[in-house]
This record gives structure tokens, C-alpha cells and sequence, in this order.
């Protein structure tokens, strides 16, 4: 062997190296963008516990609170005809069936970056109605994590009820997650209370039967069950107010008092830690209830002055006093769905998840790794080959 082969070596050594460059930059990252054939399921059983009374709205004692089993169906699809090339839409349906009944499918869609998982702005980011769209969704992390992450990362993470971002935070790695063989990222997505999204309020707790708001009549029931007679008070402000301050005092009565929901959450979700995929996860939710009491102190106001009044002064700062507890109370709990995956999916979440990242492994280190090898064997056996010819010496005649 000389000068040609080590030539021909030597070429295609540096072909090798050069396309092992060119796989790491630019093919790997195209090969693990979000596919457009994603269709996963999950599986999961909870308890949907009601604090509330349906037929009063009123708050059950304590003990005596509502629970009822339930399952849900989770599948998380691509929308593959709104592809692009840089953005995937995937559609996130729930269908529970609660005490044996089942509900309608509580759908959302989700407009990601391919390669980042972020959400981009898009009208394809929308919750339980196409109308309903979430702008403010771009920018944040929806029902998809990325891998890589390390104990500590934190992460701004999107939730449709309050649309609202908060961070989330990946707590630990958990080797050999639940005997699954992979190792999981336990992300903590536990959130304080926030209000709910009007709109989505009107939809999901709307149609559940859940108001919106309340008439004064029928706050002052409520408030009379708990010591305070606004009845009996305006009453009697009706014999010591003036004309003005009762024509104030009868208009707030006329207005419905908003009724004000929000939601908090001890969410925990377990990823798969190369791929991100999910592969379990715990969620806890609460729904909780507050009256807007604007219109009640601005009526406290007008009542404060008539607070020095001999007849009507005790009453009024009795009542004052007493609201001024009702404003300081805690937030009516409305109900709470705790759900987790069961353990048969997760199983299969988990299969599904290492696939992937053998994958992964394999397009990203692997095969251009065993390239760049082979392409330096080849440089180096041609750079010997050609060092030989150059070596050979010709004889004297």
C-alpha cells in the first residue's frame, strides 16, 4: 500500500469527521425535536371531595364532607396537520368518570417550540374552548418538561385555571424510580391560591352549577346564620339616615355581590431525566371560595356615620366589628380532586421513556460518536500510509 490508498484514506477520514460534526449540530437536534406522531396515555384514579352543600351552598360540617371516587383518561396527542417546523400542537384531553357516571372531556391545546417545549404565542393555545384562548401561555413551560434538568433547576411553568405562570422546582432524582428501572426528576408544582381566569371560572365552575355571584338577600342570609342581621340594620338606619345616605345604602342592595373562586395546588410530577417525559405524577387541588365584600364596606361606610347615633351607634359598631371578622375568615373551600397515575400506566409511561432514551443515546452519542472514531482511524492510517510512500527510497542504477 502507498501514496493513493493513504489518499483515499485520509479522505474519507476527514469525510467521516466531517459529517460526525455536522450529525451533532445539525441532525441530532432535528432528530429530537417533538415528533408529530405523539399519542400518549395516562391513567389515573382519584377522590373528588365536596365541602359544599348543593342544594343550600352552604358549607357542610366538618366530617361531614362528600367524597367520591373517580377515574380519568388522559391522552396527550399531536395535532399533526397544524405542524410546523418549528412548532408542534398537541392536544391534552381528560375524560373523567366520577361515581361510575361519565363527564364531558375537559380539552386543551398546546402550541410548543419543537426543540425548547416552550409555548409560543399562537391561537392554538386555548383551555376547555377553542374561544378561551391563554396568550399568555408563550414564553412558559405547559404539560411537557424537558430533560436534562438537575436537582435545584427551577422552571416557569404555565397553569390554564388562573392562567398564570408560577416556578416549579425538579427537588430530586430518584433512582430506579418505584422499582421502574429509570431515573425520575421529582418536580414540585406546588402553588399558593390564585384566582381563577374568568372565563375558564364561567366554564369549568359554571357549569358545575357553582354561581358567580350572589344577590345582597342572599348574603345577608348567610351573614344573619353567622350573627349578623343586616336586615334588622338597615332597618333601622332607615329611621335615623339621610335621604341621600339611604338612596346609597338601597343601590348596593340592588347589586350582585361577585362571588370569587381560586385554586391551589400541591401538584407533584415525576420525568423521566433525559427525556423529560412524564412517568408519574400526584395531583392535588383545591378550589376555594370568597365574596368581592367591596360593596358591603363601602354600605359599612355610609352606616360608620351614624356610628355616634344614641339609638342605632351600638348596632352599627356591633356589626362593624363583626365584619371585619368575616373579612379576616379563610377562604370557603369548595371542593378538592386529588388524583394520581396508576401504577400499571406508569409502568408503561416508564417502557415508553426508556425506549426514548436509548434512542436518544443512540442518534445523539452513539453513531456519531463510532463515526468520528472510525473517521480518525482513517486520517490516521493514511497520514501512516502516506508518511510509508514518501519513505520508499529508489534505487541507484
Amino acid at each position: 500500500m502507498g501514496k493513493k490508498p493513504g489518499m483515499i484514506l485520509g479522505a474519507a477520514g476527514a469525510v467521516l469527521v466531517a459529517v460526525a460534526i455536522v450529525w451533532w449540530v445539525v441532525l441530532a437536534p432535528a432528530l429530537t425535536k417533538l415528533p408529530s406522531d405523539i399519542d400518549v396515555t395516562m391513567n389515573f384514579e382519584g377522590t373528588l371531595t365536596q365541602y359544599l352543600d348543593p342544594a343550600t351552598g352552604q358549607a357542610l360540617p366538618a366530617g361531614k364532607e362528600v367524597a367520591s371516587p373517580f377515574t380519568v383518561l388522559r391522552t396527550f396527542a399531536s395535532v399533526s396537520d397544524q405542524y410546523t417546523s418549528g412548532t408542534a400542537v398537541c392536544r391534552d384531553t381528560l375524560a373523567m368518570t366520577l361515581a361510575g357516571q361519565e363527564r364531558p372531556a375537559q380539552i386543551a391545546q398546546y402550541a410548543l417550540d419543537r426543540k425548547s417545549r416552550l409555548c409560543v404565542p399562537s391561537n392554538e393555545n386555548w383551555a376547555y374552548s377553542p374561544k378561551i384562548v391563554l396568550s399568555d401561555r408563550a414564553g412558559h413551560y405547559g404539560p411537557l418538561f424537558p430533560g436534562g434538568l438537575a436537582a435545584g433547576d427551577t422552571l416557569s411553568a404555565f397553569f390554564n385555571d388562573v392562567n398564570k405562570a408560577f416556578d416549579v422546582k425538579a427537588a430530586e432524582k430518584i433512582e430506579d424510580y418505584n422499582g421502574l428501572g429509570i431515573t425520575a426528576v421529582k418536580i414540585d408544582a406546588a402553588r399558593p391560591a390564585a384566582e381563577y381566569y374568568p372565563p375558564i371560572a364561567q366554564a369549568v365552575l359554571g357549569a358545575q352549577g357553582l354561581p358567580m355571584e350572589v344577590t345582597f338577600a342572599q348574603l345577608s342570609a348567610q351573614l344573619k346564620a353567622k350573627g349578623l342581621d343586616l336586615g334588622a340594620l338597615m332597618a333601622g338606619l332607615a329611621t335615623v339616615a339621610s335621604p341621600e345616605d339611604l338612596q346609597a345604602l338601597q343601590a348596593i342592595a340592588q347589586q350582585p355581590i361577585k362571588v370569587i373562586y381560586s385554586q391551589e395546588s400541591g401538584d407533584v410530577i415525576y420525568i423521566e431525566e433525559k427525556t423529560g417525559a412524564t412517568v408519574g405524577a400526584d395531583f392535588d387541588r383545591t378550589t376555594l371560595m370568597d365574596l368581592d365584600t367591596t360593596n358591603l364596606l363601602e354600605a359599612f361606610a355610609i352606616m360608620g356615620k351614624y356610628v355616634d347615633n344614641p339609638t342605632m351607634g351600638p348596632a352599627i359598631k356591633a356589626a362593624m366589628q363583626a365584619a371585619g371578622q368575616l373579612g379576616q375568615a379563610e377562604s370557603t373551600k369548595v371542593y378538592n380532586q386529588s388524583m394520581s397515575i396508576v401504577a400499571a400506566s406508569e409502568k408503561a409511561l416508564a417502557g415508553e421513556a426508556q425506549n426514548k432514551a436509548s434512542l436518544l443515546s443512540l442518534v445523539g452519542l452513539w453513531i456519531p460518536l463510532i463515526i468520528v472514531i472510525v473517521g480518525v482511524i482513517a486520517l490516521a492510517l493514511g497520514g501512516f500510509l502516506l508518511y510509508r510512500s514518501r519513505k520508499v527510497v529508489t534505487p541507484a542504477s
